[in-house]
């Protein structure tokens, strides 16, 4: 009875202890995860352009734009080319700030005509499975990427962002004073703000 009893307790130390050890590799791999995504925000340049822009006509009542989308390494990974019904285009920025640095997400073309509810998604050319392409081909590793898929649709529902400062705001770039032919660029500046300058 006393080396069945010894048995017992030998084996429940030996699953205690590997749980114990599961455990602590689970957290350990969290908490990797958390500072891969907090050091590719870090790394991350001074100045992102996620997006170049030419207005290509404008018209009493429409205008038509061709707008690139490039990720981190300046790669284009998309495009959109449409006409609008108005004179004044807007681009509508997600933006919020995350540990020291701010990220934004280019998320919707609209106009003076065009009420922002019904304005043009970009969500699908910007994160097509979900995951932002404008911060891929940099410093996040494939682990940041998902992490900050996760960012990224919190901001798009409105939930709180863990880790985040403050709320995720909407930075929206008018651009009515542009001129046709000349290419523009969205850039993000990681310390904050957004600013639309002609590209040289």
């Amino acid at each position: 009875m006393k080396l069945t009893l010894g048995s017992f307790l030998i084996g429940l130390l030996i699953v205690a202890i590997l749980a114990a050890g599961g455990f602590y590799a689970y957290t350990r791999l969290q908490e990797t995860h958390i500072v891969s995504l907090e050091d590719s925000i870090a790394n991350l340049q001074a100045e992102v352009v996620p997006l170049r822009f030419m207005i290509l006509s404008r018209q009493a009542d429409s205008l038509t734009v061709r707008i690139r989308f490039y990720n981190l390494a300046g790669e284009e990974f998309g495009m959109l080319e449409t006409t609008l019904p108005g004179h004044e285009l807007f681009v509508d920025f997600l933006a919020a700030p995350y540990r020291d640095s701010w990220l934004a997400f280019p998320v919707l073309l609209f106009t003076e005509s065009i009420a922002p509810a019904n304005g043009i998604e970009l969500k699908t050319i910007v994160a097509p499975n979900g995951q932002p392409l404008t911060y891929s081909g940099g410093a996040f590793g494939e682990a940041a990427l998902g992490q900050l898929a996760e960012v990224y649709q919190a901001l798009l529902s409105g939930q709180p962002v863990k880790g985040a400062f403050g709320n995720a705001v909407h930075d929206i770039a008018e651009l009515e004073t542009f001129s046709p032919g000349l290419v523009y660029k969205a850039v993000i500046r990681t310390k904050g703000g957004i600013e639309i300058i002609e590209d040289n």
